[in-house]
C-alpha cells in the first residue's frame, strides 16, 4: 500500500468513527487576526507574499489563515463550503480594511482564481483524496503554498470520551508525518517545520460553553452535559485559565506543523 492510499484509509477510518459532522463556528475579527507567537506558517507566508499581493485561503472559515496578512495583501479570496463562515469572513475583512472575495464550494472542485500565495490551515485532515487536493493548491499558486495542521488530528484528545460515552475505540489518527509522506508520493516536495502553540485553539468563554460544544461533537443529548463537564475536568481542562478563555482539550502547548512548497 502506498503512502497516498494509507493516508486515504486513515482519514476515512478516523472520520467514520467520529459521529456526525458538527457545524463549524465563526469567530470575530480580533480572534482571526491574532498571530500565535512563533508561528512558522505566518513567517513563511509573509516572506513570500509581495506587497499588495493576492491570497487564496482554501477552507477559509472566518479568516484565521488569511486575515493576519491583511496589512500586506491587496486581495483575499476565501473559499469554503459553508455560507455562514463566508459571511463572517466578509464582515471580518471589512472591519480590518482588506478587500475580500468569497467562493462557496468544495476544494478542489470549486472554481477559484489563482493567487500569489495559497494558504490552507487546519483543513488537510478532512482531505482523504490528497493527490488532486494538493495538485489544485499548486496549480493555483503563483509563488507558494502554505499548509498548517496539528502534529496529530485535532480531535484525538476526545478519543477517551468516545470510549467512555459510546464504548467506541477510535483508530489511530492520521498525523502530519503521514500527510507529508503522502504529499511526496503525490509529487510534491514540501518543506516541513514544527513549532509549539502555547496559546491553544478553540477558546470558549467558560467551561459550560466548551462542554456544550464537546457534547455535540460526541453526539450526546443535552441532558448529559453535566457528565461531559465532569469528563473534561478529568481530562485536565482548566475551568479558570489565566487568559479567561477555556481551551479545547489538548490544544495548549500542542505541536503544529507548517508544510510549504514554492511553485
Amino acid at each position: 500500500m502506498d503512502a497516498l492510499e494509507r493516508w486515504r484509509r486513515a482519514v476515512a477510518a478516523w472520520n467514520a468513527s467520529g459521529g456526525p459532522r458538527v457545524r463549524r463556528e465563526a469567530r470575530p475579527a480580533d480572534a482571526e487576526t491574532a498571530v500565535p507567537p512563533g508561528s512558522r506558517s505566518f513567517a513563511r507566508e509573509r516572506e513570500a507574499l509581495p506587497d499588495q499581493g493576492t491570497v487564496l485561503d482554501v477552507g477559509c472559515g472566518s479568516g484565521g489563515a488569511s486575515l493576519p496578512l491583511a496589512g500586506h495583501a491587496g486581495l483575499i479570496v476565501g473559499l469554503d463550503r459553508e455560507e455562514h463562515l463566508l459571511a463572517a469572513l466578509r464582515r471580518n475583512a471589512e472591519s480590518v480594511g482588506v478587500p475580500v472575495r468569497t467562493v462557496r464550494g468544495s476544494w478542489p472542485e470549486a472554481e477559484a482564481p489563482p493567487a500569489d500565495l495559497v494558504v490552507c490551515h487546519h483543513v488537510l485532515y478532512g482531505a482523504a483524496d490528497l493527490a488532486p487536493f494538493a495538485a489544485a493548491l499548486t496549480g493555483h499558486a503563483r509563488l507558494r503554498v502554505v499548509i498548517e495542521i496539528p502534529e496529530r488530528h485535532p480531535q484525538h484528545a476526545l478519543s477517551p470520551l468516545w470510549e467512555r460515552f459510546h464504548g467506541v475505540v477510535r483508530p489511530a489518527p492520521p498525523t502530519a508525518a503521514d500527510a507529508a509522506e503522502a504529499l511526496r508520493a503525490a509529487g510534491v516536495h514540501p518543506q516541513v517545520e514544527t513549532w509549539v502553540d502555547e496559546q491553544g485553539w478553540g477558546g470558549y468563554p467558560d467551561l459550560a460553553a466548551l462542554a456544550d460544544r464537546v457534547r455535540r461533537r460526541l453526539d450526546l443529548p443535552p441532558e448529559r452535559t453535566d457528565e461531559v463537564t465532569a469528563a473534561l475536568l478529568e481530562l485536565g481542562v482548566d475551568p479558570r485559565p489565566p487568559g479567561g478563555r477555556v481551551a479545547f482539550p489538548g490544544t495548549i502547548g500542542r505541536t503544529l506543523v507548517t508544510i510549504w512548497w514554492d511553485r
